[in-house]
């Protein structure tokens, strides 16, 4: 056999290996199961949503641009469509690290709380969302968006239920698909999570994302029992000013034998239906 013609048996046969791995590559990328990532960002909040069709959803930022590499850890990187970013409220923790998010990522949409209290990071996003022609709803009651047959997303304005404006209402989001769900509820305190269970809403959540960082303030006995998660995650900061997670919300979870995550010891935790 001649040089020239094992040269183009070398290449063809390496053409074919590279198109093979391709084709693999895509398949599995095309086979998303539903997934939950509490990123890791410190202090503050920041949870991203897969769902099949490559569908994505943001909630929160976090304190920084740390979420960029959190994001850029979590989603293929030649993924750079968002699909909805939702803001559960104004706080630094929650917002600051989105503006960047929506600079370098293509967000088709970004949902925040109208009527809540405003700040100039959050006049910031709307203005940077508003140059990269961001859809930006203003959410006055909830809405509800179907994924597929049986995965939904439900967001909630805590106004609806007639609870008085506070620093730290905020959009309440539960996410529904197969046979999980889960719910995140930002900084909302007791006074919210009594208002919700007087709806006829169901609350119950396989996954619930503390309110307010473990805060004494949220995460009655109450919610937790109706709730009824299989797990409390926790997104906190290490050795953070505030004491979050507050040891009396440990110590009930604990005693309701519910299992604890947290984002300063766990580090991202990953959730996959």
């Amino acid at each position: 056999m001649s040089k020239k013609i094992l040269k183009i048996l070398i290449k063809t046969g390496l053409i074919l290996v590279m198109l093979t791995v391709i084709c693999i590559f895509i398949i599995k990328s095309n086979q998303i199961s539903p997934e939950l990532d509490f990123l890791d960002i410190g202090q503050g909040d920041s949870s991203l949503i897969k769902l099949p069709g490559h569908k994505v959803i943001l909630i929160d930022g976090g304190p920084d641009n740390l979420v960029l590499k959190r994001l850029g850890e979590n989603i293929p990187y030649f993924h750079r469509k968002i699909d909805a970013i939702i803001l559960s409220h104004f706080h630094d923790d929650h917002i600051t690290g989105l503006i960047e998010v929506i600079r370098r990522y293509d967000v088709s949409s970004i949902i925040y709380m109208k009527g809540s209290k405003s700040s100039p990071l959050l006049e910031t996003l709307l203005q940077v969302a508003s140059q990269r022609n961001v859809k930006i709803v203003a959410l006055e009651n909830n809405f509800k968006i179907e994924y597929s047959q049986n995965c939904s997303l439900n967001t909630y304005n805590p106004l609806i239920l007639k609870v008085p404006i506070d620093d730290n209402n905020s959009l309440v989001t539960k996410i529904n698909c197969g046979k999980l769900s889960a719910l995140f509820s930002g900084d909302n305190n007791s006074k919210v999570e009594s208002a919700l269970l007087k709806t006829k809403n169901n609350w119950q959540a396989d996954i619930l994302k503390a309110s307010h960082h473990g805060s004494k303030t949220a995460n009655s006995e109450t919610f937790l029992k109706t709730i009824k998660p299989n797990i409390l995650v926790i997104s906190v900061g290490a050795d953070n000013r505030f004491g979050h997670p507050n040891k009396e919300i440990l110590d009930r979870a604990k005693a309701l034998k519910i299992p604890i995550k947290r984002t300063d010891l766990d580090k991202t935790v990953k959730v996959v239906f």
